[in-house]
Order: C-alpha cells, then structure tokens, then sequence
C-alpha cells in the first residue's frame, strides 16, 4: 500500500518532469535560448522556483507539465526538443525495466515494472500524433510531440 501511494503521489509527477526536463535540455542545448520546465499548469500562478543554467523550473505538485522556450527554434531544433521528452521516458522504461529484472520477486520488483510501464505509456501517448481531447483536462487541445513532430516533417 505504502509503494503504491508513493507511486501515486511522488512516482508520477517525478516521470512527467523528467519528460518536460528532456525536451527542455534539448532545446537549450540545440539553441542559445533560454527554456522553462512547468509540473503544473503554464500560467502566471505557477512562478519559478529555482533555475539551472538556461532551465527555469516552475515546480508545483502536478500529473501535468509543459515547456516552453524564448524564441523561435529552427525545424531542427524544434525536433531536438520535441523528441527529448520521448527519449527520456523511454530511457526510463529501459532503466526501470532493467533494475525490475535483477530484484527479487515482491513489491519492490513491482513497483520498478510500475514505473517501466508508466514511462512506456508516456512514451506512447506523447508520440501518437494527436491534438489531446477535453478529458484530458489541462492538455485539452495542445498537440502531442508526436503531432508537432510530423507537422515539422511535412512543412
């Protein structure tokens, strides 16, 4: 019970800015912009916390982020940016995935496929090529990496 509420209150949040915290290195360090890393909502509320270098991160307990970047970014870094987030999660799929294959049986091997499988589904939901629908609360309407990718593609 106790790695589930973990899972839940600490687990997820931490997965989702380390998405955020991929597509903003990638945009740092493909350009000389500046990037802030939002866990919670892009607005006025949400003030930054503390900054890194180029990253200015705007930390409030959230199952949501964003990013956002001065400047315009070229296709190429646009790309660079967009595909950060997806290799992170996907980094943390391999990483939890391996370290759940060498514990032993038990809650702690679970908890490790847990976030192995959460990073998979970020990976997948953030590549489908999707303008995210209401229900999806504070992502209604914002377009997917992946839908940002394939319209860099075809321009």
């Amino acid at each position: 019970m106790l790695l589930f509420l973990l899972f839940y209150i600490f687990v997820i949040p931490m997965c989702i800015l380390l998405h955020e915290i991929g597509r903003a290195v990638g945009a740092v360090r493909s350009s000389k912009y500046h990037a802030r890393v939002y866990l919670g909502n892009k607005n006025n509320e949400n003030k930054e916390n503390f900054r890194f270098g180029k990253l200015h991160f705007h930390i409030n307990w959230s199952y949501v982020g964003f990013v956002d970047w001065d400047g315009n970014l070229n296709k190429r870094q646009k790309a660079v940016a967009l595909a950060g987030g997806p290799i992170i999660s996907l980094v943390l799929v391999f990483l939890f995935g391996i370290i759940g294959m060498f514990v032993p049986q038990g809650d702690f091997r679970s908890f490790m496929w847990g976030i192995s499988i959460f990073n998979f589904f970020q990976v997948v939901v953030t590549l489908i090529p999707i303008t995210y629908p209401h229900w999806m609360g504070s992502y209604n309407g914002h377009p997917s990496d992946g839908l940002q990718l394939l319209r860099l593609l075809r321009s």
